[in-house]
């Protein structure tokens, strides 16, 4: 009796693996997709991190496009999709819109939950409004970095 039921219990555990494995890469592409968007924000605040002398109100335009796009990938596990390459490269589409009169920067990246079906898309969208630059351009910022081994 409690072998039958040790082997009933694995059984459905083996079922099981396969729909564990796909819900793990849906929250690898989530992870790849957040990622990106959030490296693109990070550029956008170190290029916004200058501005031109002219400029009275802070306004990043001169710096960030109002809209732009590219493709970023990410190398995923494709077992399960009985691909005979172990890996492939997922393309996943980028879109930053920069708003001026609020200084907000949107980027949204465009995914596939499933890496093996590229058809059904899904999107993250990160925001964030840049803060006013401290410095204009060619200024040299003087940086006091503490010697680890002085502490």
């Amino acid at each position: 009796m409690c072998v039958g039921l040790l082997v009933t219990a694995s059984v459905f555990a083996l079922a099981l693996l396969p729909s564990l494995m796909r819900a793990s890469q849906a929250q690898v592409m989530r992870g790849a997709a957040t990622g990106i968007a959030r490296n693109a924000l990070e550029r956008a605040r170190a290029a916004a991190a200058y501005y031109p002398t002219a400029a009275a109100p802070p306004d990043h335009a001169w710096v960030l496009a109002p809209a732009a796009s590219y493709t970023a990938g990410v190398r995923v596990q494709r077992g399960l999709c009985g691909a005979a390459a172990a890996t492939t490269d997922v393309a996943l589409t980028v879109t930053s819109t920069y708003d001026a009169p609020s200084d907000t920067l949107t980027v949204a990246v465009s995914y596939p939950p499933n890496p093996c079906d590229p058809a059904t898309q899904a999107t993250i969208s990160l925001a964030a409004q840049l803060a006013p630059a401290a410095f204009a351009p060619q200024t040299r910022a003087a940086v006091a970095i503490a010697d680890p081994a002085l502490q």
